[in-house]
């Protein structure tokens, strides 16, 4: 039995052939950035990536150090961006890196391995920031500071050993350098707590940090006792705010109690808040760091269990991260790697989205300081009860403020549309008491359900919302985006009579299609658009199902298939077998065929169409021979050759492989690419798929030809009328700086999307003439 295939790309986005996603050689993963091949005379230089990040399988990251200074992290897999990171100086050493910077690339590395375990597709260029109306903002951050010495010089030994002063300290100090504050540390600063069966006590109280005297870096025999003193005090203070875990191989803080000591102690803006990744959209996101950055200055940013500096925008999407360790590693990078639905509904565990925050909002406090702002976030709603007037609301509900609080949580109802605030009612279970993040032990306090009184309602169906109430303000929970937040409750006769926890949008599939005949014992080939009427992207197995008169399921497809569902309606097309029939017989006739969700055992229809069923399929025939044609045949790119098979439908429903073999004209015998394409198509249609080889090795103007295969019975046989000829065009290296001069000039930013030459704002550029390609800058 064939199992599903699933055919979602950026090919059947824009009505054309279909891809699926798959790993990249160094070569490729290069090419993928620029749009254009890396030749033979770079391959053995350019091409070999100094570091690999993945399993040895199935790489996830390529780093390369470029000629000329700089250097690349680019996906190894086409599910993901293809340039994640890059720096126009310096070099990546791979025994001496950052672990903050070590982890962001762990981080990337899982998320590009889930999401092509999910069976996510192709990253798309059309995903990608075309356009970006955002000014660029070059990096806020002049330090380059370090987490040894002589920034340790306070920090306590540990069994004699010098101890770091920690990835989170020295994020925290080098924000604080930016703004040259506190003036004066507040009166309450003394420090105290247990460290390592010791007491670590420093009694900071108005105390006067020497800005002046802190260096932007600090060079061995390069700076004096009194700035290594300065700066190592801010560290100190940092650290013991943040009652650091010191070690001499690595020291640990909560990085989200950054916020709580720097307005307890270093006299910044109440409005500090922590913010996560997993409980916005994409965009919701990029915006929210640039308006930061833009409005504040420098964020602390977390990935992980790494901490370190945000502190710039480059205009094309890449934000700067300052990591902390001498300005190695320091660069740009992307916080969007993936399509914002490659791992799913609600990402999961290991997701490196869900794992990624930042401390928003840091500025010196004025003295007529902001409200303070909290972060209270429902994970999920998992059920609700009803009992007479009592109502239970099952959850997860987390504080991830920089703070503990102390209040009430309560119910606030409202009407059915939630237009308008009907009353509030007061939680009996839990009791809100130093609600939050255990700065000593690091534990989260997380209520997981919320039980009030609910009385005095008119008959009629409400909202209820979660929520918090501290000195008389009324706080909402922050939620996923596939999270409503909320509960359903109908009222009677003043009892609660019904509860339900709505979606947070209704998942719909659009224009079906069946690609013609529909047969009882043969695969079916489905098409159509799936929409979310809610606010992200989200994706979710599904099943296609025949339906009775009645919408009751007759028969069902034998496997899953994972659909991408997005607000404005992503494509798809998949090819499954046909369905079981729950023992029961499928008539040939007119039946409804539709595209279910499974959930508990009962179908939610999300999208249906009418479908003829015919009989015993006939024996499935094709014409012979196929059509495979090469586009750009006389000048291909060698990393991005696309070849098209064609194949029209005589009798039944063809689904089968057909090899695609490459040979070097005058080579006989020596296959040097290959690819398998699978096609379906019914009787009297003709179906085309294009598919893309690579051949990083070739050399401009050698010829090639292409024929393909099929396996009938274990026998190969040959379905091409000849050889199909192409010939590599003449392209160059990234770093390649000669241009053809008869040829116009390109320009593109460096996510590959092409842009006015007339108006090119300082920033990074490809530029290309004819065959030729080089990076610039404008400045």
């Amino acid at each position: 039995m064939r199992k599903p295939l699933l055919l979602l790309s950026l090919a059947v986005m824009l009505g054309g052939p279909t891809a699926t996603a798959r790993s990249l050689s160094p070569a490729e993963a290069l090419g993928r950035v620029t749009g254009q091949s890396v030749s033979r005379s770079t391959a053995s230089a350019s091409v070999a990536p100094v570091m690999t990040v993945g399993q040895a399988d199935a790489p996830a990251l390529y780093v390369f150090n470029r000629p000329e200074g700089g250097w690349m992290i680019v996906s190894a897999d086409d599910v993901a961006i293809p340039l994640v990171g890059y720096s126009d100086s310096g070099s990546i050493d791979p025994a001496d890196l950052p672990d903050n910077f070590k982890g962001w690339l762990d981080l990337c590395a899982d998320g590009i391995r889930m999401a092509s375990d999910f069976g996510a597709e192709p990253y798309s260029r059309s995903v990608s920031r075309a356009g970006d109306p955002r000014e660029p903002i070059a990096p806020l951050v002049a330090t380059r500071w370090d987490q040894g010495a002589p920034y340790n010089t306070f920090c306590p030994k540990s069994s004699g050993r010098p101890t770091y002063t920690g990835c989170v300290a020295t994020a925290m100090a080098q924000v604080m350098k930016y703004h040259n504050w506190p003036d004066k540390v507040a009166e309450n600063a003394n420090l105290s707590y247990k460290w390592n069966n010791e007491t670590l006590t420093e009694d900071f109280s108005n105390y006067e940090f020497d800005w002046a005297g802190m260096t932007d870096t600090y060079t061995y025999g390069q700076y004096t006792e009194t700035q290594a003193d300065a700066v190592a005090k801010l560290m100190q203070a940092c650290g013991y705010s943040l009652r650091m875990r010191y070690a001499s191989d690595a020291s640990a803080a909560y990085q989200e109690q950054v916020g709580n000591a720097l307005v307890s102690y270093f006299r910044y803006d109440l409005d500090i808040h922590n913010e996560f990744r997993s409980f916005h959209t994409t965009d919701e996101w990029e915006q929210m760091v640039y308006d930061n950055l833009k409005n504040c200055g420098p964020m602390v940013y977390w990935g992980g269990a790494h901490c370190f500096v945000c502190d710039g925008y480059d205009k094309d999407g890449y934000f700067h991260f300052n990591w902390g360790w001498a300005g190695l590693g320091d660069g740009y990078f992307s916080l969007s790697m993936l399509k914002p639905s490659s791992l799913g509904t609600g990402g999961g565990t290991g997701d490196y989205t869900s794992n990624q925050g930042a401390l928003f909002g840091i500025k010196p406090s004025t003295g007529a300081d902001s409200p303070r702002r909290y972060t209270f976030c429902i994970d999920d709603l998992t059920n609700a009860y009803a009992g007479n007037t009592y109502f239970n609301i099952h959850g997860t509900f987390v504080n991830r403020s920089p703070y503990t609080v102390s209040g009430e949580f309560i119910y606030q109802i409202f009407s059915e549309d939630g237009s308008k605030k009907i009353s509030t009612s007061t939680v009996v279970s839990p009791v809100c008491r130093n609600w939050g993040i255990d700065i000593v032990t690091g534990n989260t306090v997380t209520a997981r359900s919320m039980m009030a009184k609910i009385s005095g309602l008119p008959d009629g169906t409400y909202r209820v919302y979660p929520a918090v109430r501290i000195d008389g303000e009324e706080y909402n929970f922050q939620c996923p985006p596939t999270v409503a937040g909320y509960v359903l409750i109908t009222v009677k006769s003043g009892q609660i009579v019904e509860s339900s926890i709505p979606k947070a949008g209704d998942l719909i599939v659009e224009n079906i299609d069946t690609h013609g005949d529909f047969y009882i014992d043969s695969s079916v080939k489905i098409s159509g658009v799936a929409r979310f009427t809610g606010r992200a992207e989200t994706s979710t197995a599904v099943k296609a199902v025949l339906l009775n008169p009645d919408k009751s399921v007759r028969a069902y497809s034998n496997s899953n298939i994972t659909l991408d569902f997005s607000p404005e309606g992503t494509p798809f097309e998949f090819v499954t077998d046909w369905f079981y029939d729950k023992g029961l017989s499928v008539d040939p006739g007119e039946w409804t065929f539709a595209i279910a969700m499974v959930e508990n055992g009962a179908y939610t229809m999300l999208g249906t169409c009418p479908v003829t069923v015919n009989s015993r399929v006939p024996k499935p025939t094709y014409k012979s021979p196929i059509t495979v044609s090469v586009a750009n045949a006389e000048a291909v790119d060698p990393n991005d050759i696309k070849v098209s098979v064609s194949v029209e439908g005589l009798t039944g429903v063809v689904y089968r492989d057909f090899e695609l073999r490459v040979f070097q004209s005058g080579f006989l015998g020596t296959v040097v690419a290959k690819k398998t394409v699978p096609v379906y198509v019914s009787a009297g249609r003709t179906a085309t798929e294009t598919v893309s080889l690579s051949l990083p090795k070739a050399v401009a103007g050698q010829r090639y030809y292409v024929v393909a295969v099929v396996n009938n019975a274990g026998k190969e046989e040959y379905v091409t009328a000849g050889n199909v000829y192409f010939t590599i065009g003449d392209t160059s290296g990234i770093t390649d700086i000669e241009a053809d001069g008869n040829a116009p000039v390109e320009y593109f930013n460096i996510q590959g999307m092409p842009v006015n030459a007339d108006n090119l704002t300082p920033g990074i550029y490809i530029r290309r003439q004819g065959g030729n390609v080089t990076k610039i800058q404008i400045r």
